[in-house]
């Protein structure tokens, strides 16, 4: 009997430990959930005291309401954004000492911050805006880290030594918040709210202006990478809410921008925006895109607010225009019912085997599979704001004209290899210069195989084209655009890239060239305002021409983060070299040591062709970098360069 006491006593004991341990378990997670929530919340703390200086710094808005709660302000500026600024919370996190200097680059424990050797700016200089880094902390809780692109990349915060910057507490219970400022407060008059940072020895004030409001309402469409896209010769609207003494609306030249009375109820108005009448028309006098700004003042102060817009071509239907037996272009090719009849709409998804020409409703997919040789071949998306898709499947495209001119357009088409497809894109397929190759506005994906690939001495192409596109090129060590046999004479016409984003989606391709064909001729070469993202080549260049007459090469952006394996040449002419035109204006940015020059060697072919410019800061710090969706728009002093597709 006292055995068996002694087996329940201590399986009570079991059970009681089990149940204690159990519970210690529960508080250690509970315990660290609780942390981790604490360290989130503190380095929170921190990003939204990074945004508040800068956009205190920026300056253009007044602030309209403060309140405060238990050192944290909430801060309503005249542009109707909120802001929040915390002054000294206490934690566990050991916070960098951070303020801006008297040049506006933030300083971090008394060091300038650099990204890639230059200071990063919190107050904007001409032409490029200031950025507001964001810090967090390493998975094991122990350094910070910074990031200068919202938060897609991260590098190690580092001291003077080149050590990393530490982010644990020394265990007397956490820094203080105050390392970003000696003082904050609304002064004893109610009109000022004054900032003082640390180390600064003049406080920043900013007005507070309870009746002045300048607020535009993002439209609720049209907006795409930033930009309101509005239809050349249309007019768009969106509400503004404005409210003061005098209100002032600036345009980009070509542009027409204004603002109608506001309510007086509700300080809402209505914000009206022309876009220039078209692209060529207005080339020469107006902006393609650019900030249009709407100010609002009450006395001495000003509020100020601006919207991004972009002129672009917007067709609900193309299928109807042509019907209607109006006339539109793929690349300044006209196109419309005399010129080519008997068009197909295709509004299902579905297989076609038979060259034509073929209009595809917005979001449908055609299969193209066919062995006949296409003399006139169209694909139009029909609806220039929802993307048509075009599928390869079992052959390549093939062209042969024959005696007539000969045709290949396509607009506003995302193309792609069906599943099982390796070939390149097009041949021509007869002995003959097909006259009109040509690429608007569509989206290709490609993977080590050429878009053109032409091994004949007597086959070319007249007049190529590719314009207002993007190309997402697949990690790979080769990748050809037009291909030709290095031994082959064919003699190009016309050649043209211009506005086009071309980029490697991860790692980078270590040989692009847009035209292989060392013993062929091109007449005329443009390769004007296109992005070349982690895309590299060798000393063959990416252009490996025998014969090169004439260029145009400007505007464009080179960009590269990798390591690179060798030298890199844009223009390799292996016979003739251009003797004239323009070569200018070409920017590269890479972190790489190898050298990259315009023309091979070195050797600039004519009076007034320019060598790269290399940068030393990032092109598209302030601006976007989006890899992910292979969006890139240059900060505001590089603008006018890259595409804008």
């Amino acid at each position: 009997m006292n055995y068996f006491k002694s087996i329940m006593l201590t399986a009570f004991a079991l059970f009681a430990l089990a149940a204690c341990d159990t519970d210690d378990l529960r508080d250690d997670v509970d315990n660290l959930k609780d942390r981790v929530e604490s360290l989130e919340a503190q380095v929170s703390l921190l990003n939204d005291n990074m945004t508040a200086i800068k956009r205190l710094l920026e300056g253009g808005q007044t602030i309209t309401e403060v309140t405060n709660t238990d050192g944290t302000y909430k801060l309503k500026l005249s542009n109707g954004e909120t802001i929040s600024l915390t002054q000294g919370s206490k934690g566990e996190v050991a916070y960098p000492e951070i303020t801006v200097n008297d040049e506006g680059q933030w300083v971090v424990n008394g060091e300038v911050l650099m990204q890639n050797g230059i200071p990063v700016q919190a107050v904007g200089t001409p032409g490029k805006d200031g950025i507001a880094p964001k810090f967090r902390i390493t998975d094991e809780g122990s350094f910070w880290q910074v990031s200068y692109d919202n938060g897609t990349s991260w590098e190690d915060v580092l001291d003077t030594d080149g050590q990393k910057v530490s982010a644990v507490s020394d265990g007397s219970g956490g820094s203080s918040a105050d390392s970003f400022f000696e003082e904050v407060y609304v002064d004893s008059t109610g009109e000022f709210f004054v900032v003082k940072l640390k180390g600064q020895t003049e406080a920043i004030s900013i007005p507070i202006v309870k009746d002045l409001l300048c607020e535009i309402t993002e439209p609720e469409t049209g907006m795409k990478n930033g930009y309101w896209e509005i239809g050349y010769g249309k007019t768009a609207t969106t509400t503004v809410k404005v409210k003061g003494e005098n209100i002032i609306v600036t345009a980009p030249a070509g542009w027409v921008a204004t603002v109608s009375e506001a309510d007086e109820m509700t300080n809402v108005a209505t914000l009206s925006i022309t876009a220039p009448a078209n692209a060529m028309s207005t080339r020469a006098t107006a902006d393609n895109g650019s900030d249009v700004t709407v100010q609002v003042n009450k006395g001495a102060s000003w509020a100020v607010a601006k919207i991004q817009v972009k002129a672009v071509e917007v067709v609900d239907s193309y299928y109807a225009l042509y019907n209607s037996g109006a006339t539109f272009t793929v690349n300044g090719i006209e196109v419309n019912n005399t010129k080519f009849e008997n068009a197909t709409y295709i509004d299902t998804d579905q297989t076609i085997t038979t060259p034509g020409i073929y209009f595809i409703k917005g979001g449908v997919t055609v299969n193209y599979n066919s062995t006949t040789n296409a003399a006139n071949l169209l694909f139009i998306g029909d609806d220039s704001q929802n993307i048509s898709t075009v599928a390869i499947t079992g052959n390549y495209i093939r062209l042969r004209q024959n005696t007539e001119t000969g045709h290949f357009l396509c607009k506003n088409i995302v193309f792609k290899a069906a599943e099982g497809f390796t070939n390149y894109l097009f041949t021509v397929y007869a002995d003959e210069s097909f006259a009109n190759v040509a690429f608007d506005q569509c989206q290709i994906a490609l993977n080590g195989k050429p878009v053109s690939a032409i091994t004949n001495d007597k086959r070319s192409i007249a007049n190529f084209s590719m314009e207002n596109s993007t190309i997402k090129i697949t990690a790979v060590t080769q990748q050809f655009i037009i291909n030709t046999s290095s031994n082959k004479n064919q003699d190009y016409g016309n050649v043209i890239f211009r506005n086009n984003t071309f980029y490697c989606l991860s790692g980078k391709v270590n040989q692009l060239v847009l035209f292989n064909g060392s013993a062929s001729g091109i007449a005329n070469l443009t390769i004007e305002n296109n992005t070349f993202i982690n895309l590299e080549t060798n000393t063959g260049g990416y252009v490996n021409i025998g014969n090169l007459a004439k260029t145009s090469i400007k505007n464009n952006i080179f960009w590269t983060n990798t390591d690179g394996t060798g030298n890199v040449v844009i223009i390799r002419p292996q016979i003739t070299s251009p003797t004239g035109d323009i070569c200018a204006d070409n920017l590269l940015y890479k972190t790489m040591t190898y050298n990259w020059q315009m023309f091979y060697g070195g050797k600039l072919p004519f009076e007034g062709a320019e060598e790269l410019k290399a940068l030393t800061s990032n092109p598209f710090d302030g601006g976007t970098f989006d890899l992910a969706n292979g969006i890139f728009v240059p900060n505001a002093e590089y603008a006018e360069y890259g595409a804008t597709n």
